[in-house]
């Protein structure tokens, strides 16, 4: 096996005599100090922001206690530029929930500690503007009509259409981030 040296620069230096490569990493280190790299605009920035600003990334819940579908919707979601938060217990749901400030939730009704819709109502009761599309295996119209009546943004019929989901959380966050109604 063949080892290739390390690349050395060998540009003319201003005395017209070559500059060896620790010579070029000093200047490109000396012009790093004088032009340091811009910083990112706040707008830009993912880190948590307040309530009421736009995050780059918004980050959002997703419930359910089937480990596979936790999976793809977190791949899903996650492909789409979302921040992701997976748990699988109505608790651990409203724990995220009461501790992070997420742009739309993704809920299963059928969890093993508890009813999802309790969660729903729950979960509006502690953040009214948080916007939460419901994911249910029961194809009842009955369930869906008591879903959104809780408060639902949407109720989706597993297995869902990726395309229809992407739209409704898209819709789903836009909404949610809109200002409250004034009472003018």
């Amino acid at each position: 096996m063949r080892v290739r040296p390390p690349l050395s620069y060998n540009r003319p230096s201003s005395d017209g005599k070559r500059a060896d490569s620790s010579s070029v990493e000093q200047d490109m280190l000396s012009m790093s100090l004088k032009f340091p790299a811009p910083s990112r605009p706040a707008f830009l920035s993912t880190e948590e922001t307040p309530m009421n600003l736009p995050t780059a990334h918004p980050a959002v819940l997703i419930v359910d206690d089937d480990p596979d579908i936790l999976t793809a919707l977190h791949d899903l979601i996650e492909h789409e530029g979302f921040r992701v938060t997976d748990v699988s217990t109505c608790r651990d749901a409203l724990a995220q929930v009461k501790a992070v400030d997420f742009a739309a939730v993704l809920l299963d009704v059928g969890l093993p500690d508890g009813d999802g819709l309790a969660v729903l109502e729950t979960i509006q009761a502690i953040a009214p503007s948080l916007p939460v599309i419901v994911l249910t295996a029961f194809t009842s119209q009955d369930y869906r009509a008591r879903s959104l009546s809780s408060g639902a943004f949407s109720c989706l019929t597993k297995p869902y259409n990726r395309d229809e989901l992407r739209a409704v959380l898209r819709r789903a966050i836009g909404v949610g981030r809109l200002p409250p109604p004034s009472d003018n």
